[in-house]
């Protein structure tokens, strides 16, 4: 994933070779772990949360490494992340003939974790000018970021250290209100940040058609 020269993508195909060996592995591999714990559903719950709460953050990591990325490349980026959201929001009932909703509590940190990833990839597409406006859509969209995070998104969109400069100088002078914001606003301040992009965004619904498509 991550050596892939995401600066030359100029098109955005079907999803990424990583991502369907990733699928490919899960396939394989997990429903031996769902028949080991057949008689104890909740473990098998706990794994599929451990799982996930191992997996989004390693993967968001490598999403930082590939750098930089060109609006395509986040483009093609976006999409994979969404094929792998898709697979993980389907984990728990992956290759079962009895195909059960997912539990409430492991469809949250899914739909949270992978949701940042899409955010990330959004702020990478966006213009970074006028640079006060890059860094407004930057705190809309990931309200709970800091500095060191800010800056990776900034190598991942390939700018020169003044240009990176700049914009940390603005978003450090943005940080009180930020903070000052999420205190009242709480756990329901970042789900309307959360859902709202992801329901609202034309580019995530045309990658959701392009998947249904080519499934």
């Amino acid at each position: 994933m991550s050596k892939i020269n995401w600066l030359h993508v100029d098109t955005v195909g079907d999803q990424s070779g990583y991502v369907s060996a990733i699928t490919s592995h899960i396939s394989k591999n997990l429903p031996l772990i769902r028949d080991s714990l057949v008689s104890s559903r909740k473990y098998f719950t706990q794994f599929c949360v451990k799982f996930a709460n191992s997996f989004i953050p390693k993967f968001i990591n490598q999403l930082y490494r590939c750098k930089p990325v060109s609006t395509v490349g986040a483009e093609q980026l976006l999409l994979d992340t969404h094929s792998l959201k898709t697979v993980l929001l389907d984990l728990p009932s992956l290759g079962s003939s009895v195909v059960r909703k997912a539990p409430a509590s492991y469809t949250k940190i899914v739909v949270k974790g992978m949701t940042k990833a899409e955010m990330i990839l959004k702020v990478v597409m966006s213009p970074q000018e006028p640079p006060q406006g890059f860094v407004d859509n930057y705190i809309k969209l990931l309200p709970e970021s800091d500095p060191t995070e800010f800056q990776r998104v900034l190598e991942m969109k390939g700018l020169k250290r003044t240009e990176q400069n700049v914009m940390l100088d603005i978003f450090r002078s943005c940080l009180p209100r930020m903070q000052q914001s999420a205190e009242p606003a709480g756990s329901g301040g970042l789900n309307s940040a959360v859902s709202t992009p992801e329901q609202e965004s034309s580019r995530i619904k045309k990658l959701e058609k392009l998947i249904k498509k080519r499934l």
